[in-house]
């Protein structure tokens, strides 16, 4: 998602995410105020069956977990997960978007759509044009402490 559209982002790390790799990104789109992503930095790629398996699950509770703390239904969220092949990074990352209503659903696929389409044609435009590439920068940036002087 792009974070021109990521309102209110705020980066945490609840209990039961630091053992596992994981952060919780909160957020809201227009007309959609309950938003997250999971993260896990751990490498995407590399990680086996087994390990992928328990962390899908792990995301899928807890999508469940904020649903029912957003708005009172475990049942209320659609889930968005791309393979690594399809992302501009590796890490595993899942977003949930806590939805009640059908015009809801039908927003986040149009938002979807649009940053989509607007990419898309952007990546076309830099094969068709010596465009400087950029680097991706990291999903989540986590503050560190600095060292006292």
């Amino acid at each position: 998602m792009s974070r021109f559209l990521m309102l209110d982002r705020e980066v945490s790390q609840p209990a039961g995410y630091a053992d596992r790799g994981c952060l919780l990104v909160r957020y809201r789109l227009p007309l959609l105020r309950h938003c997250f992503v999971l993260c896990h930095e751990g490498g995407g790629r590399g990680d086996d069956g087994a390990a992928a398996g328990e962390l899908l699950a792990f995301f899928v509770a807890e999508a469940a977990r904020l649903a029912q703390e957003s708005v009172g239904d475990p049942q209320a969220f659609m889930l968005l997960h791309s393979g690594a092949s399809v992302r501009k990074r590796s890490n595993w990352h899942l977003h949930v978007f806590v939805v009640q209503h059908r015009w809801q659903k039908a927003w986040v696929h149009a938002i979807l759509a649009a940053k989509n389409t607007a990419l898309a044609g952007l990546g076309g435009l830099a094969v068709l044009s010596p465009l400087r590439r950029r680097v991706p920068a990291p999903a989540v940036q986590v503050a560190t402490p600095r060292a006292p002087d």
